[in-house]
């Protein structure tokens, strides 16, 4: 019930998983730190029909539940615009009341969820985060080979846009949705991720391992088949001369 409503909140057609139910449904994003969101661009970018969310091996992610083509707009990225100073600060907050250190990486929960929108007013930078308050494009995960792109539009007077998500190939049917957030720039996130997926490679060992022998047995099988003799198939013994 709470997954349907959530959903009904954002335009999503499907209903939301329960276990991710983690963050207030947003119809248009809202402005914090004396930020305003901007009019410009029309009505919402709405979520398209054909995706629905799932969960993935890190958490949750959008899929198209049909074939989309390039240059498709998926939904806008909605969220809480919030200046990103303001923000940064928040976040090197939560780091050193939980690990005694504001150190970039490794990463906290709360920082991968915002998108950057513009240098906003006085150059400070504007971010929209959805960790708090998004809709279906927040579940959407990061790649270093997306299949999609935050494409900014609506600029408004303080210097900052809107987000559109923008499939830039074409997506087959139950195919996962990923964007890039930016998080490779620099060498100690590009370290902290390749650790990261070298812990989930290694979780999963056992589980490849046991998935690799099983499909070599079964190969092993089926060649094993295709050399017996077609009198051995049905039961019967070679002939001897």
């Amino acid at each position: 019930e709470e997954g349907h409503r959530w959903s009904a909140a954002c335009g999503l057609r499907h209903t939301l998983p329960t276990a991710a139910l983690g963050c207030e449904p947003l119809a248009k994003s809202t402005g914090h730190d004396g930020l305003s969101v901007s009019l410009a661009g029309g009505p919402v970018v709405p979520t398209h029909a054909a995706l629905l969310v799932a969960p993935t091996l890190c958490g949750h992610g959008v899929f198209a539940t049909e074939s989309l083509a390039k240059g498709t707009k998926l939904g806008e990225y909605l969220g809480q615009a919030r200046s990103y100073d303001v923000w940064c600060e928040e976040i090197k907050e939560r780091k050193r009341a939980a690990r005694g250190s504001d150190a970039a990486v490794p990463f906290i929960p709360e920082e991968l969820y915002a998108a950057w929108t513009g240098s906003g007013p006085a150059d400070a930078g504007v971010v929209v985060d959805a960790f708090h308050a998004g809709n279906t494009m927040r579940f959407i995960n990061c790649s270093c080979d997306p299949n999609a792109t935050f494409t900014p539009f609506g600029r408004g007077y303080q210097k900052h846009s809107r987000l559109v998500v923008v499939a830039t190939r074409d997506i087959r049917p139950w195919e996962q949705l990923s964007v890039n957030y930016g998080w490779y720039y620099d060498d100690a996130t590009l370290q902290d991720v390749r650790k990261e997926a070298l812990r989930a490679y290694n979780r999963d060992l056992a589980e490849l391992r046991a998935l690799g022998a099983w499909a070599c047995g079964r190969q092993a099988a089926e060649a094993r088949a295709e050399r017996v003799p077609e009198a051995f198939s049905v039961g019967e013994s070679p002939a001897v001369a």
